[in-house]
């Protein structure tokens, strides 16, 4: 029932922005999933149900769907994850991805069963879509709504208006393929590149060289309190760790949920709306 109610708000949206004459490209429903979300999407001819990860990098499929869509992962594509570990996947390449009726393509996804990541009784996933299968367009994640908007030049400009952006640099590890978004966090000492992670849904990470400058203890074992600016009207406020991370830092979902987030990913520009009224009934 929830995903029709997300599905109809979508398509209201869509409709009242056609009005407008700045209608999206596409606006697409997000589930929720373990405190992240989650997107249905047709990948390969089959259709399956994918994290998204906005600091996945890569897109990722698993070996059984790999095999389901009749692909043989070949090759090898090594990245680090951001504790530091090597992380090696084989390849597929060139699959169509098809997410309501928005076509795409990904040119290199990568092959890893993300299960072997969460408690035996979680729900299965096929794989993950990340930043990447975006690449030179602009989306919205509207997390209160459940949207993922993909916007065109008008509805971006409709949607941002004259408001400044905040700092943003786009990372792109293996050879380029991949694509993350970080957002410079003010500190006295200057700015500090945090991850935009949705794929995190419980809590906010900062370096340990960094954590004073945000107000917490380099060297608490334990979670710990977390309340600080991330831009004019934004704040990081959740229980957060201190660990030895090869990043500045990680904002996952405590700091997401609440939020409409812009990326542009073609010009590297940054929005983030605090606090947004909920959606209509």
């Amino acid at each position: 029932m929830r995903r029709w109610i997300t599905l109809l708000l979508c398509a209201c949206a869509l409709v009242s922005a056609q009005a407008q004459g700045s209608a999206p490209e596409a606006v697409l429903a997000l589930e929720p999933y373990r405190k992240t979300i989650a997107l249905r999407a047709t990948v390969g001819g089959r259709e399956g149900l994918f994290l998204f990860d906005t600091a996945g990098g890569l897109s990722l499929i698993s070996p059984a769907f790999a095999e389901k869509i009749g692909r043989q992962p070949w090759g090898r594509l090594t990245g680090h994850q951001m504790m530091g570990q090597r992380l090696d996947t084989p390849r597929c390449d060139d699959l169509e991805v098809k997410v309501g009726r928005l076509q795409l393509k990904a040119p290199v996804v990568g092959v890893l069963d993300l299960m072997t990541l969460f408690p035996k009784d979680a729900a299965p996933v096929d794989g993950s879509l990340a930043l990447d299968l975006f690449d030179g367009r602009a989306i919205t994640l509207d997390f209160p709504a459940g949207r993922l908007i993909v916007e065109t030049a008008a509805s971006l400009k409709a949607r941002v208006g004259n408001n400044r952006p905040l700092p943003l640099r786009l990372a792109r590890e293996l050879q380029g393929r991949a694509l993350s978004a970080h957002v410079g966090v003010p500190t006295s000492k200057g700015l500090v590149w945090m991850e935009l992670d949705s794929g995190n849904g419980g809590t906010i990470l900062v370096a340990k060289p960094y954590a004073t400058l945000v107000g917490l203890d380099p060297d608490k074992e334990g979670p710990q309190q977390a309340s600080f600016e991330v831009g004019p009207g934004l704040r990081a406020v959740g229980p957060a760790f201190t660990p030895d991370m090869i990043l500045d830092g990680n904002l996952g979902m405590p700091f997401l949920k609440d939020k409409v987030v812009t990326f542009d990913l073609a010009a590297g520009r940054l929005w983030i709306v605090p606090n947004p009224a909920p959606p209509p009934h």
